[in-house]
C-alpha cells in the first residue's frame, strides 16, 4: 500500500486565496481578546512560539494553559465560502494518483472537512488526520508522522505541503517529499501547485 499525505491549507488550494490570511488574524484577535496580551506583542510571542514549538498554539498550551478546542474553533471561524471554490482539475489530478490519500493537517477537523467539501474532492480522501488526532502536537514535530506510520503501516509514503520545515520532517522518516509554492526547496521535488505534481512521481 503507498500512502499519499496531503497538508490542506495553501496547498491543495495557492496562498493567495487568503485563507491563511484571515485564520492568522483570528490568532492574533485570540491572543489580545483572551489572553489579554498587548497587539503590539503579538507577533513576537507568536514567532517564538512557532520557532519553539512548531506552532502558536502549542506554545499558548504550555504558557497559558489554554483550551485548544477553544482556540482551534475561535481561529478557525473564518468564511471560507468566498475565498474557495470547486476545483476540477485538481479532482481529476487526485483521482489518477494510484495511492491512498490522507489529509495531513494543523487545522482542526471541521475546517478541513470544509476545506475538501468546498474544492470538491473530499470524497478523495479516505481519512483526515488533524491536528485533534496528532494530540495537538502539529507538524513539524515527528510526532503526528510516526502516529500515522503506525496506524497505516504503509510500504511507501508520498508527503505534499507548502511549508518546508514540514517535509524536511517528512525527509527525514524516508517520505518522498514534494514541497507546494512560489519559492524552491532544496532537496525535495518543487512545484507551484498542486496541480502540477507529476502522475508518475506517485504512481511510480
Amino acid at each position: 500500500m503507498k500512502v499519499f499525505l496531503v497538508d490542506v491549507d495553501n496547498t491543495l488550494y495557492p496562498e493567495e486565496s487568503g485563507v491563511f490570511e484571515l485564520v492568522d488574524k483570528r490568532i492574533n484577535s485570540y491572543m489580545v481578546e483572551f489572553l489579554g496580551m498587548d497587539e503590539k506583542e503579538v507577533p513576537r510571542k507568536r514567532i517564538e512560539y512557532w520557532h519553539t514549538y512548531g506552532t502558536t498554539m502549542a506554545g499558548l498550551m504550555r504558557h497559558y494553559n489554554i483550551d485548544p478546542y477553544h482556540f482551534l474553533e475561535y481561529t478557525h471561524d473564518v468564511d471560507l465560502d468566498s475565498l474557495i471554490k470547486p476545483n476540477p482539475a485538481l479532482r481529476e489530478k487526485l483521482k489518477k494518483m494510484e495511492a491512498v490519500k490522507i489529509a495531513f493537517t494543523n487545522a482542526p477537523l471541521k475546517h478541513a472537512q470544509k476545506v475538501l467539501s468546498l474544492l470538491g474532492v473530499e470524497d478523495l480522501f479516505v481519512d483526515i488526520f488533524d491536528i485533534i488526532s496528532a494530540d495537538f502536537i502539529g507538524k513539524p514535530h515527528k510526532y503526528p508522522y510516526v502516529k500515522i506510520i503506525n496506524q497505516t503501516k504503509a510500504e511507501d509514503y508520498i508527503m505534499a505541503d507548502d511549508f518546508e520545515r514540514n517535509i524536511e520532517t517528512a525527509k527525514s522518516l524516508g517520505i518522498f517529499s514534494i514541497h507546494v509554492g512560489k519559492h524552491a526547496s532544496k532537496g525535495h521535488l518543487n512545484v507551484r501547485f498542486f496541480e502540477d505534481i507529476p502522475i508518475d512521481v506517485v504512481n511510480r
